[in-house]
């Protein structure tokens, strides 16, 4: 078994694997909570996303009155600890508010997901240069015979990969999500728990392995809605080329460039 994934754990929201776009619902009783709920899964995954390569300090900046652009701690004084929900939903709700505006039925496009990050990466990048020593830039979509290389790419760079499980216009099949256990005789088992579709995930890990009929088999660790699940990319393939197309379901591509 071949296994690509972050270099650092995933972010942690009071023992979460990521975030959870109906912590918003909960904590926000208005039209806003209620539509991030239902439709902000990209924007979870770029504020997770932002967490996780920048340090979890990024969110005390959520709450400044005086200048809410992001500074970035210095590299030493990163911190990347279980982080407070109610920390965590104030800098959902700063994002949302500066960088992806979320509505009623409306999520982000692919398209959106980049402008957003990309606008973030361009207004704090002195302070990213400072803390990282790099410059990032975010495109939606790649080649589909280069998305698994891509995704090991990111992955290897310590960068989370959001993917996109298109919305599947007129059909109704859902893409399966598997939880991983352990069988009898200790072997580990996945057994699907739930489907979806018109949804963002975040890729945390690839598993490249052979199944016991020996054929090759890969599976995509993903964070959705606060929770570690699989994926097999052979499936997400077969329902994008019978449900949708590689422009809605795709990737958010990172690119980091180490600067002088």
């Amino acid at each position: 078994m071949k296994y690509t994934g972050l270099k650092k754990n995933y972010i942690n929201v009071e023992g979460s694997f990521g975030g959870n776009q109906e912590w918003m619902k909960e904590a926000l009783d208005t039209w806003k909570g209620r539509a991030i709920g239902g439709y902000g899964c990209g924007l979870i995954g770029a504020s997770d996303l932002l967490i996780h390569i920048l340090g979890n300090g990024i969110t005390d900046r959520s709450v400044s009155s005086v200048n809410p652009a992001y500074t970035s701690a210095p590299k030493e004084e990163k911190t990347y600890t279980a982080l407070k929900k109610d920390d965590y939903i104030s800098f959902i709700r700063y994002m949302e508010k500066r960088y992806f505006h979320i509505y009623p039925k409306l999520g982000l496009s692919g398209i959106l997901l980049a402008l957003g990050l990309n606008l973030f990466f361009f207004f704090n990048r002195r302070s990213i240069k400072e803390s990282s020593g790099c410059r990032y830039t975010a495109r939606w979509a790649v080649w589909p015979s280069n998305m698994l290389d891509r995704i090991k790419e990111m992955l290897s760079n310590d960068i989370p990969v959001i993917i996109s499980i298109g919305p599947g216009f007129f059909r109704k099949n859902k893409l399966k999500f598997y939880k991983k256990g352990v069988n009898a005789s200790g072997e580990e088992t996945y057994k699907q728990v739930t489907e979806t579709k018109d949804h963002y995930v975040t890729i945390t890990g690839v598993i490249e392995a052979k199944r016991p009929d020996n054929k090759d088999i890969t599976l995509l660790e993903i964070s959705s809605w606060g929770k570690k699940y699989y994926v097999n990319y052979a499936e997400y393939q077969q329902y994008v080329r019978h449900n949708d197309n590689y422009y809605f379901s795709n990737i958010l591509y990172i690119k980091k460039k180490p600067l002088s």
